[in-house]
């Protein structure tokens, strides 16, 4: 029995001790009384409730330490806090403070703390704070209204990325609500909060942690504006401006603060600012349009970068204001919002600083004869007339004007590129203040022995080729520029032409004379093309090929054998003509020579050809004339030689009698 009652017993306490302890976790924690300034004179309980618990009411107690007097309530709510005026408590003793916590028929009562209240202080966290980086430092700075001279500060810090690692403290005490942090990576992104406490009391408590707050990176460069015009033709454009952001995190917020003078009756610029997007679009006149723009963050702003948009020039010259005609001249009042705008163009382009407006109401001509009166001659002026149509600024007139025109007061800046037969003209134009009016041309001549030729460019033009000209001559070239009222100065310049070199001489020589052999080959050929009808033929007889000249060319080269030769003697001694003495040879020799007087030297032609079986014929001689009272025989000769029969006769056998 006893070690079963042990057993109850124990596991009564054990159950008593979990109800106790499930009740006491309800109730909430001890107070913690404070000041929140030194010189307040109001005080702060505050304590820790479960979250399950709803609809309770908590009221606070307190009572002097050691001591039997009953307890005062300082007040009931259903906030986790009470404050409690100075003159209600004993704040220089201790006093024993507690709350007590009912809802319906359950109540529940804190732990007791014994305080001090004038001991105890607890400021507010930091207020407005405001961040400043420069290079690897950084500056906070808060609202120090509620804060007196004198406190200790601590700030947590972690670079971002770095959300699993530690903090990093840093502690000090100011005067001032003000604390620099150093050694900070520069173009890192940091994480930090801060706190504070008293360093006056003889209990501080330490204020609350500030949210996490992200600390940028410094902008260290200015914002690089591109920016875009569209022209409507009528008046206005339309400026769009363009920029890029700093490169970290997009979570680090970049506003950009933008200022631009875009209405030019108004003197004074229109500021746009806070411009959280890199991009802005406005309507604007064709008159210039200035500005800046600066980025800027929790830690700081860049520096500004200006922007300048030129106006629309004119790329045409317009006339002078003549003394009998002011120009603009059809204006009406009926612009109540319109003024005028003129300024000198010292360079052509650039608008001065300086920039004349006057308002289109009144006496319009009266204004503008004041205006030329101010104008100096010879100096180019840009004007414009702006207005408002529709809430869109636009330019109704513009011109380039000079009040009177000159002459160039100086010449161009001329350079030359010297070849064999031509020369290339470069030149700067003539400054727009030593122009003195508008351009109409310029002028170039070249002198040659006395020989002058003239041209006239066009005033858009800066370079002109001079061609034709003489290889390795001299030549003198004048360059001027004009306007209405006439030439200026004149660039002198003398040049010579380049030499042919003698290798090209050499070609030229070369296809001189190939080209002369073409035309002779060409013309011969023609000539003979066109022989009958050049030169007809001349009409002449028909000779007919002699018979033994066709036999004595067959076979000039082939050698001819003799094999016998008959001499035939027919004298008038002997009546019978069939008793003539016959003589035969019977020797055979070569004839060398294709001559007829391989036989002798007769030239008697040949008269009777025989057949082509000659070999073994006879030769005759017989006697031409018997009555003569001479012996005198007629000798004939034939030789044969391939089938050719040569015939030779003579009027005397002693002509032929010897050699046989």
């Amino acid at each position: 029995m006893e070690a079963k009652e042990h057993w109850f017993l124990q596991g009564f306490l054990v159950l008593a001790t979990v109800i106790a302890q499930g009740a006491t976790s309800k109730c909430p924690s001890s107070p913690l009384c404070y000041k929140k300034t030194e010189t307040a004179t109001t005080y702060t309980c505050e304590w820790v409730t479960s979250e399950s618990m709803k609809n309770v009411t908590y009221e606070l107690f307190y009572r002097r330490s050691n001591s039997s007097e009953n307890r005062t309530s300082l007040g009931r709510d259903r906030k986790s806090y009470i404050c409690v005026n100075d003159n209600t408590v004993i704040n220089k003793v201790p006093v024993d403070i507690w709350v007590v916590a009912s809802m319906g028929n359950w109540t529940c009562q804190s732990l007791r703390t014994s305080v001090i209240l004038s001991e105890r202080v607890k400021y507010e966290a930091p207020q407005s704070m405001s961040m400043s980086r420069s290079s690897s430092n950084l500056t906070l700075s808060w609202d120090n209204k509620k804060v007196p001279e004198g406190a200790v500060i601590e700030v947590r810090f972690r670079r971002l990325g770095e959300t699993s690692g530690t903090w990093k403290t840093f502690k000090t005490e100011v005067k001032q609500a003000i604390v620099t942090l150093e050694n900070l990576q520069n173009q890192s992104v940091y994480q930090l909060q801060v706190r504070q406490k008293s360093k006056l009391v003889k209990h501080p408590l330490w204020s609350d942690w500030t949210p996490i707050l992200d600390v940028p990176p410094e902008i260290q460069n200015p914002p690089e504006v591109n920016w875009t015009v569209k022209d409507f033709n009528n008046g206005t454009r339309l400026l769009k401006l363009t920029w890029g952001t700093p490169p970290y995190p997009v979570s680090m917020q970049v506003n950009y603060n933008l200022s631009l003078h875009i209405w030019p009756c108004l003197l004074k610029r229109k500021n746009f600012t806070n411009v959280t997007t890199t991009e802005f679009s406005v309507y604007v006149t064709y008159s210039a349009v200035s500005g800046d723009i600066v980025a800027f963050n929790k830690v700081g702003k860049s520096s500004p970068t200006h922007i300048l948009v030129p106006a629309k020039h004119l790329t045409f010259p317009s006339k002078s204001w003549p003394d009998d005609k002011l120009i603009p001249f059809n204006y009406s009042h009926g612009f109540a919002k319109s003024c005028l705008e003129w300024y000198k163009l010292t360079d052509g382009e650039t608008r001065p600083e300086k920039v004349n407006r006057s308002k289109l109401n009144g006496a319009v001509n009266e204004k503008l004869k004041s205006i030329r009166l101010k104008m100096d001659d010879y100096v180019r002026y840009y004007y414009l007339v702006h207005k408002q149509t529709d809430g869109k600024p636009q330019t109704t007139e513009m011109c380039l004007m000079y009040k009177e025109q000159g002459a160039p007061s100086k010449a161009p800046i001329l350079n030359v590129n010297v070849t064999t037969n031509s020369a290339m003209l470069h030149w700067k134009p003539i400054p727009v203040p030593d122009q003195q009016g508008f351009l109409t041309h310029y002028e170039v001549c070249y002198t040659k022995r006395n020989q002058t030729e003239c041209h006239n460019i066009s005033a858009s033009k800066t370079e002109y080729l001079v061609q034709n000209l003489t290889p390795g001559s001299m030549y003198i070239i004048h360059l001027a520029g004009a306007t209405a009222v006439g030439l200026g100065p004149r660039t002198t310049i003398h040049i010579v032409t380049k030499l042919l070199p003698q290798s090209i001489i050499g070609w030229i020589i070369a296809g001189i004379i190939v080209l002369i052999a073409i035309l002779i080959t060409v013309c011969l050929f023609i000539i003979k093309r066109h022989k009958i009808k050049i030169f007809p033929p001349i009409p002449h007889p028909v000779v007919e090929e002699s018979v033994n000249y066709r036999a004595r060319n067959q076979d000039m080269y082939e050698m001819e054998e003799v094999h016998e030769l008959q001499l035939h003697d027919n004298c008038s001694q002997d009546p019978n003509p069939e008793e003539a003495t016959v003589l035969e040879v019977s020797e055979t020799y070569e004839c060398e020579d294709m001559d007829e007087k391989c036989l002798g030297d007769s030239s008697t032609p040949v008269s009777d050809p025989l057949s082509p079986d000659h070999k073994g014929q006879v030769l005759h001689l017989e006697t031409t004339d018997p009555s003569q009272g001479e012996i005198d025989c007629e000798v004939t000769m034939l030789m044969y030689r391939n089938g050719l029969v040569f015939d030779m006769k003579a009027y005397s056998t002693e002509d032929v009698g010897t050699p046989l």
